[in-house]
């Protein structure tokens, strides 16, 4: 008679990800198993860990799992790679730890559950004690991003202190988690090496690694192999009928390059070098009893850039936007730019004349308020800025009066932060995305 053997945690793995390959609703991610390194940890405090490129896994809670269980934190691992969230939202970390974890695993989970509704395959693992399932989950948060999510969260309470505060010291400790599966630790979930329950997740986000554990040159290696990853996915769901989500449908979209467009609407908006006129001759044809139509080259007078700086546009970014402008105002030869910093009002005013300065090294950005973009169109006509165009920077997570913006005769980019979803009350749209 033989034995049946038990399988061990990597095989379990293993296992796990031929299955999720073979099955057409998940045969899409098929090429995310194959980024990184997979590994397997004697700790007792691991659940799950991931640094947006390496996944790994406790044995001794893959042997606590279902098949389907460890088939969901797998999947689970694996949408932290899909997304690039420990890099794509570091800024929100910097801001919050415990709340940037909670805010990707609700989106993640509620993307899960809805692509196998039925538990066929994936099932969210539950404490075997109190039958509770382990992890966040809350409808109210579907079809959100994570920040979306974060920026609810942390109104909701606002008054809890942030990283950098209380809370902080014992950040790589080893000390237990709960082990009933509550959530209720008091740590705050900061420990790497511990379950990570008390941020209210299944696992451990190991931003340091993610952010300051890589190169630059590895990160774009990682986005490339992820990007090709999900691309291959993508044809291989296709060819076995598979329905790739929306959600991962929008990430296999081409990229824009949103340098070449914010160049070619200055450059059209602003020069047109090639315009002519019949009115009056060309000069230099004159003396050859040549008529021919003059050039009536319009040189760039007056752009005006408005800047949210509320608090979500910062950092690289502003310096990379700016750098961009910076260059095309030269390329195109400005005579004058009016930088505008908004918030809830306006929270600074610079005007730059000539092509020579280097706006980069001498602009001075203020506000971190509010959210509203109608202050600036009140502030022009009260400044009687009459630009041949104007670009507008923000995030897109605000209202405005369209029919105020409407009075905006000129033309008008709107260069969105990652928020596909907003709709620009006037003008052109372009969404930016972080490189």
């Amino acid at each position: 008679m033989l034995l049946k053997t038990k399988l061990t945690a990597e095989q379990r793995v293993e296992l796990v990800h031929v299955s999720l390959m073979r099955n057409k609703d998940f045969a899409l991610f098929s090429g995310l198993f194959m980024v990184g390194k997979t590994s397997i940890s004697d700790s007792p405090f691991i659940t799950a860990c991931t640094n947006g490129r390496d996944a790994t896994y406790g044995r001794a809670f893959v042997d606590t799992l279902t098949d389907k269980e460890l088939a969901f934190l797998v999947m689970h691992e694996n949408m932290h790679k899909c997304y690039r969230h420990l890099t794509t939202w570091k800024s929100l970390h910097d801001i919050n730890h415990r709340l940037a974890n909670i805010s990707c695993d609700h989106v993640i989970n509620l993307q899960l559950t809805d692509m196998d509704k039925d538990e066929k395959m994936l099932a969210m693992p539950r404490d075997k004690k109190t039958g509770k399932i382990m992890g966040v989950l809350d409808a109210k948060f579907r079809g959100m991003s994570a920040k979306e999510v974060f920026d609810i969260l942390l109104k909701e309470c606002k008054d809890e202190p942030t990283d950098g505060e209380e809370g902080e010291k014992g950040e790589r400790g080893d000390e237990p988690s709960d082990q009933d599966g509550d959530g209720n630790d008091s740590n705050d979930g900061k420990n790497p090496s511990r379950k990570g329950k008390s941020d209210g997740g299944l696992d451990v986000h190991d931003w340091d690694e993610a952010t300051d554990g890589m190169s630059e040159e590895e990160k774009k290696d990682l986005e490339r192999e992820i990007q090709q990853a999900l691309r291959q996915g993508g044809i291989y769901a296709g060819k076995i009928g598979a329905n790739v989500p929306r959600e991962i449908g929008e990430l296999l979209k081409p990229k824009v390059n949103w340098r070449e467009v914010l160049r070619r609407f200055v450059r059209t908006s602003l020069k047109d070098r090639d315009s002519v006129s019949w009115r009056r001759a060309h000069k230099n044809y004159l003396w050859q009893d040549v008529i021919l139509p003059s050039i009536l080259g319009k040189r760039m007078k007056h752009l005006v850039i408005a800047m949210d700086t509320s608090g979500s546009i910062q950092g690289e970014l502003l310096t990379a936007f700016l750098s961009e402008m910076n260059q095309i105002v030269k390329d195109v030869g400005a005579d004058r730019i009016d930088i505008i910093y908004w918030d809830a009002e306006i929270a600074g005013h610079e005007t730059y004349k000539g092509v020579t300065q280097d706006i980069v090294h001498r602009t001075n950005p203020k506000g971190g308020g509010g959210t509203d973009p109608d202050v600036v169109v009140d502030y022009m006509m009260e400044q009687k800025l009459k630009p041949d165009a104007l670009v507008v920077l923000s995030d897109g997570f605000m209202h405005t009066n369209k029919p105020k913006w409407a009075a905006m005769t000129k033309p008008t980019l709107w260069c969105i932060l990652g928020n596909d979803k907003y709709e620009v009350p006037c003008g052109q749209k372009l969404v930016i995305k972080e490189d």
